[in-house]
């Protein structure tokens, strides 16, 4: 009985490993299509444009200084101001009297 009793125990214990031959467990990746990655902004491959300095649209005033109206005002470029403005005021009683201006 006992051999009986092993055996049957042996026999349910095959059938039931054997049984469910479904792939359930198995952990495979399923197929996707993953896009290129892509920059939002396209490569340029111009250069970048370059700026003169050239000094070519100069023009003279009274004063016989020359100067380049599209550059701003400063000790190389005098830029005369405005006539009748406070600048131009300014400049007058510099000329006139330097030693106030510093």
């Amino acid at each position: 009985m006992i051999r009986a009793l092993a055996l049957t125990s042996i026999v349910i214990a095959v059938a039931v490993t054997g049984c469910g031959g479904d792939s359930s467990g198995d952990t495979t990746a399923p197929n996707v299509s993953v896009p290129a990655v892509t920059s939002p902004i396209a490569p340029t491959t111009t250069a970048p444009a370059t700026t003169s300095t050239a000094t070519r649209a100069t023009t003279t005033n009274k004063g016989g200084k020359t100067f380049n109206p599209k550059q701003p005002d400063s000790a190389t470029n005098d830029v005369p101001p405005a006539q009748g403005s406070p600048q131009e005021a300014f400049e007058k009683q510099c000329e006139q009297n330097p030693s106030t201006c510093g």
